[in-house]
């Protein structure tokens, strides 16, 4: 219990930097690893609208889940403190796109820079997958045909600077939009104890995220 309590800790002070930083059967992978499988939490409770006026989306996230701005246009969703579910935050950004007028490169350039702005700053990232993202039937943008399709990719990293951490996964989205020279980056971070449990949560968001004025 003390040495869940202090990796948590642990986690808690990564700060901003952690988060923002074959064929498939579905649109989206899945972020689990192969292996069994624990069973799965309580269903989501009622939910909560996140829709800033001029973000070009919007959201819906548990309604007791804290909501922080950082960053200009940048957000984070995590747990009532005192919960773990405050140590399996999603956040999500935008970015300018690095090439406009073509989305889907945006989107490969921004999860390439992501990605290796984790492994500057965690030499142990190992990336497990990395693929398309298209939004799932039954989410509020399935369907959509005039969406491009995003990137995607779940990556795990541990120990840093000699540090003893927590073994850490995360599922970051990458979805362009198809004439604004915005792309937004969504992740799910937490350490691997925790991270199949707040998945459910974390789809429920991602799920419910609808872009606007594309």
């Amino acid at each position: 219990m003390a040495q869940g309590l202090l990796t948590r800790r642990a986690f808690a002070g990564l700060g901003i930097a952690v988060i923002l930083s074959p064929g498939l059967a579905r649109a989206a992978v899945s972020p689990r690893p192969p292996g069994p499988k624990p069973a799965p939490p309580r269903a989501v409770g009622p939910l909560k609208r996140f829709a800033p006026e001029t973000w070009g989306y919007h959201l819906s996230v548990p309604a007791d889940w804290i909501v922080t701005t950082p960053e200009p246009y940048t957000v984070v969703f995590s747990g009532p403190e005192g919960t773990d579910a405050y140590f399996a935050p999603v956040a999500v950004q935008n970015r300018e796109a690095p090439v406009p007028g073509d989305p889907e490169r945006s989107a490969v350039e921004v999860l390439a820079a992501h990605r290796e702005t984790l492994r500057a700053r965690y030499d142990s990232v190992r990336v497990i997958r990395e693929t398309l993202f298209r939004v799932p039937p039954g989410a509020a943008d399935g369907g959509r045909d005039d969406l491009p399709a995003g990137r995607q990719l779940v990556a795990e990293w541990a120990g840093r600077d000699g540090l003893m951490r927590p073994l850490m996964r995360q599922w970051a989205v990458v979805r362009p939009r198809p004439k604004a020279t915005v792309v937004h980056l969504w992740t799910y971070t937490a350490e691997h104890t925790l991270f199949d449990l707040y998945l459910p949560m974390a789809r429920t968001i991602l799920d419910s995220w609808t872009l606007q004025g594309v």
